[in-house]
């Protein structure tokens, strides 16, 4: 009988631990504004009819009509989710006008980590973004 109510316990245990993970997970949402590494520029990530994640530019600290030209371009392209934390997708440096490769994982809601790359994520970069209001 005491077995019983040990495994009992553990199930209930298990059942609220894995309900807690999932609503943590859940809450890691990759949508809204975020602010790119050094404050240079804001990225508005937004999901798509055909379920996946894109990124514009909105804003750059840079006001200059070189940098204004590149307002409203798509930075994040085809973004998909891989868990409940981690997308993987295309980013655009527009300046260099080059397409890499890229992983984000969201840290938290208000910060998420892009891993930018060529053919593997060991040769790459990581920037940290912050989530801002418009």
């Amino acid at each position: 009988m005491k077995t019983r109510k040990r495994l009992c316990i553990k199930f209930c245990f298990t059942a609220a631990l894995f309900m807690a993970v999932s609503f943590y997970a859940h809450s890691q949402d990759l949508t809204g504004i975020w602010l790119t590494k050094n404050g240079i520029s804001k990225i508005e990530i937004y999901k798509a009819k055909d379920g996946l994640y894109y990124g514009k530019l909105i804003w750059t600290k840079d006001q200059s009509e070189k940098a204004k030209k590149f307002h409203g371009e798509l930075i994040l392209t085809g973004l998909k989710q891989e868990s409940a934390i981690a997308y993987e997708g295309k980013a655009h440096d527009p300046e260099q006008d080059k397409t890499y490769s890229c992983t984000i994982k969201v840290k938290d809601a208000n910060q998420l980590d892009l891993r930018g790359y060529i053919g593997i994520s060991l040769i790459g970069r990581t920037e940290r973004w912050i989530r801002v209001s418009r």
